[in-house]
């Protein structure tokens, strides 16, 4: 009798041993898989401290992305001179590509010339536009007060795209129409000009939050837009 009952308890324990690791090994997977989605939706949920320098470089990157489509427009239409597209060199801001990217930051372009050289050279000291090797450079500055981070980039005066052409055979992106942007060297004309002479400042107002929706959201301006630089049907085209 004593045996049976030892053998029934013993038998419970085994039934009970094997039920309770049963149990423990079916729900285990499902909390470790719980515990690991927890994490990541944690993480992607975390608030990344963004700094003014963070604000800065994206400014600068949006900038120099901008203003290099633009100058990079402005080097087709001189040596194509498509009359249809002259409207892109007086409103660089309605290049399909540029306009993209002035919506997404909400951002404002402008252009300043500058009369003399004086004034240019003076400009760019004050406003920290001159790298330590005494190259024009581009600078952005957060503007507390404004909520705005100002992006100023110097026009300079640059070579044609090509290697020994006639002239006039230099650009000048200060230009607001075809026929001005081809502009004759000091070697063409006395009163011309130098490559790398700075004319005048590419100026573009990105608003503050629309930087930080931009750094969190991790997105990169775009080098493409739909139908290249210009687009399938620029607006000069299509209002005609």
């Amino acid at each position: 009798m004593v045996e049976t009952e030892r053998m029934i308890k013993h038998t419970l324990y085994c039934a009970c041993l094997i039920c309770s690791l049963f149990t423990f090994s079916s729900c285990e997977p499902e909390k470790l898989e719980r515990g690991k989605e927890m994490a990541v939706e944690a993480e992607r949920h975390k608030v990344k401290r963004i700094t003014q320098e963070d604000m800065e470089k994206q400014a600068l990157l949006a900038g120099d992305t901008i203003t290099r489509l633009i100058e990079g427009a402005f080097l087709q239409l001189a040596e194509g001179q498509p009359k249809e597209q002259e409207l892109f060199v007086a409103q660089p801001d309605k290049l399909p590509t540029v306009s993209s990217i002035l919506q997404r930051y909400n951002a404002t372009l402008k252009r300043q010339n500058f009369t003399t050289e004086a004034e240019a050279k003076q400009f760019l000291t004050q406003e920290k536009l001159i790298s330590p090797e005494g190259e024009p450079t581009a600078h952005v500055e957060l503007q507390v007060r404004e909520g705005l981070l100002q992006y100023q980039r110097p026009i300079a005066i640059r070579r044609r795209n090509c290697a020994s052409c006639d002239e006039p055979s230099l650009l000048d992106y200060t230009a607001t129409t075809l026929e001005q942007l081809r502009v004759f060297s000091a070697q063409g004309k006395p009163n011309g000009f130098e490559e790398g002479q700075v004319r005048g400042l590419w100026l573009i107002s990105f608003p503050r939050q629309k930087v930080i929706e931009q750094i969190t959201l991790k997105t990169k301006p775009s080098r493409r837009g739909r139908g290249g630089l210009f687009g399938s049907k620029p607006d000069s085209a299509a209002k005609r």
